[in-house]
């Protein structure tokens, strides 16, 4: 008798009692409620039928919610009904409460958390007195009486409540309020669309939305009227004009405000970074031999200390002080510009793989010294050694024929790391010619010391005219001579993106085994930092066939 129901015998309790007079129930209560969730679902639909997920969703809802009503009215409902009657209602309200959290993954504003408003909190009232009481009668052994009156009440009641909520003003007004506007809708626009992500190492993309750098516009972002400069991901992105600095944050100062020997040593040589290519290549040693808990001060500090450069002067198109020095006047993650059209995103796929075979046909300095490059410049941290070939310098832009070949090392059997473009053009408007996109970026090394005898650059762009004549050179203007690096060798990419003017990778340590291992910025010591697998020869020669020539290559050179 344990599924026998309010007059109703031998009742068969997966179908439900047979037909017969409706008795008042507590059931009726269940109906009344089910159908004002069920009246609130299909009100709502046409609000949310701007795609097809969120329509299908509350029209399916709804319909079951007045279908579940007219089931128990018409005396049908049994033991295992009300079962399927609770679960689907608490998945109902799991739906809502992931949505009001997380975000669902479609509609309008996918991922992001809307916010609770008196439509919806009614609803799930009312899903709730639904499923506590399809369990009071799923348990009970009986529909216990509660009178004629009571279930009655509470029916018109709920149907009062979802009359009154979807003929209220807020329902008229119902659009999620927590729709991002300005800038905001167009970084989501962009989050949705873009397909450039596979660019850049996942510890760029880390690394530079801790520091708040500009992923969407490269500094710049659009001027949108009556928007805020902190968008919903809490990053600044200013107005009209890029923003000078990263954002602050309330989070606390890993040394509590005591610093460290080894924080200042990074904050110092973060201050003279951009005032020559040596200076910047202390730099990029410096945090190669950081500890890591002094890297992450250094990284909080320069979210903090607005020193951090956010526009990329080089994404505009004239150049400014910073260019001309160090290592391209810019420190860390460069900002990039999104890419959002697929056709243009398969066309830099395109040429990234063209400049990666065009790197990996050269893998050893040999190899390029057979091709008439010669090394112009010994090893920096952050930048390599260049090799460079006259005669293909000129004023345009070929991805087959880098005017430089970058190497780990100065020996011959130095093992390739990267590429770099170089352009002549005359003026400080920077050249327009480069790869797909709008992230390749041209810097110039202004008067630095070539030797009279070889060409070979002997000193910095810091060494004094008395200086450079000493060491037997002159300063070269440089001024039309435009830089862009390409850091496409497998296991040689820039956790400071793919077309950084510096990478850290490039650290005191690679050229320690240079000829000595198989390439591929193995001997690196800073790989497990930026989340970069340690076994870089292994996986760089799974990720290109070229890899396999490698090996050989260093084989016949005595690497």
């Amino acid at each position: 008798m344990s599924d026998v129901l309010v007059g109703q015998e031998n009742e068969d309790p997966a179908v439900g009692p047979p037909p017969g007079p409706a008795q008042p129930h507590l059931g009726w209560a269940l109906a009344g409620m089910s159908t004002g969730a069920g009246v609130i679902h299909i009100a709502m639909t046409p609000i949310h039928a701007g795609t097809w997920q969120e329509a299908l969703g509350f029209t399916a809802a709804g319909w079951f919610q007045l279908v579940t009503a007219g089931i128990v009215l018409a005396n049908r409902g049994g033991k295992r009904f009300y079962q399927v009657v609770a679960l689907a209602n608490l998945a109902f309200i799991a739906t809502w409460l992931y949505s009001r959290t997380i975000g669902l993954p479609f509609g309008e504003t996918p991922n992001v958390a809307e916010q609770v408003g008196a439509i919806d909190a009614a609803c799930v009232a009312l899903q709730i007195g639904v499923i506590f009481v399809a369990v009071r009668l799923i348990l009970a052994p009986e529909r216990r009486s509660v009178g004629k009156l009571a279930p009655a009440l509470c029916a018109v009641a709920a149907l009062g409540l979802a009359t009154s909520v979807i003929t209220s003003p807020s329902a008229a007004n119902h659009n999620h309020a927590a729709k991002p506007t300005g800038i905001d809708a167009l970084a989501l626009t962009i989050d949705e669309d873009r397909c450039d992500t596979q660019f850049n190492e996942a510890g760029y993309w880390k690394e530079a939305k801790y520091l708040g750098v500009d992923t969407r516009w490269g500094g710049t972002p659009p001027a949108v009227a009556g928007t805020s400069t902190v968008s919903a991901d809490g990053h600044d992105h200013g107005t009209a004009t890029p923003s000078s600095g990263s954002t602050t944050t309330t989070e606390p100062d890993p040394y509590q405000g005591r610093g460290s020997p080894g924080l200042d040593h990074l904050v110092s040589a973060t201050s003279l970074a951009a005032t020559s290519e040596v200076e910047a290549a202390k730099m990029v040693t410096a945090l190669s031999n950081a500890t890591q808990k002094d890297y992450d001060t250094w990284l909080w500090w320069l979210r903090n200390s607005g020193t951090l450069n956010h526009t990329h002067a080089v994404t505009a198109a004239t150049t400014t002080a910073e260019d001309g020095s160090g290592h391209g006047g810019h420190l860390g993650p460069q900002p990039w510009v999104a890419m959002t059209d697929q056709k243009q995103c398969d066309r830099l796929a395109k040429e990234l793989d063209e400049a990666r075979a065009t790197a990996l046909a050269y893998p050893t300095a040999k190899d390029t010294q057979a091709a008439g490059y010669r090394l112009v410049t010994g090893y920096l941290p952050g930048i390599a050694a260049h090799w460079i070939n006259n005669s293909l310098i000129d004023d345009t832009f070929e991805i087959d024929k880098p005017e430089m070949i970058l190497y780990d090392g100065n020996g011959l059997d130095a093992h390739v790391v990267g590429l770099s473009y170089y352009l002549w053009h005359a003026g400080d408007n920077k050249p327009t010619q480069g790869f797909t996109g709008d992230n390749d970026h041209g810097h110039r090394h202004l008067g630095l010391c070539s030797s009279k005898d070889t060409g070979t650059i002997i000193g910095d762009s810091s060494t004094s005219e008395a200086d450079c004549e000493a060491r037997g050179g002159t300063k070269s203007d440089g001024s039309m001579g435009w830089m862009s690096h390409a850091w496409v060798v497998p296991g040689c990419e820039s956790p400071w993106g793919v077309f950084s003017a510096a990478s850290p990778l490039l650290d005191d340590e690679l050229p320690k085994s240079s000829g000595q291992d198989h390439g591929h910025c193995a001997g690196s010591g800073v790989r497990t930092r930026y989340g970069m697998s340690t076994s870089a020869t292994s996986t760089s020669s799974s990720a290109s066939p070229a890899a396999d020539d490698d090996e050989g290559a260093t084989g016949t050179t005595g690497g």
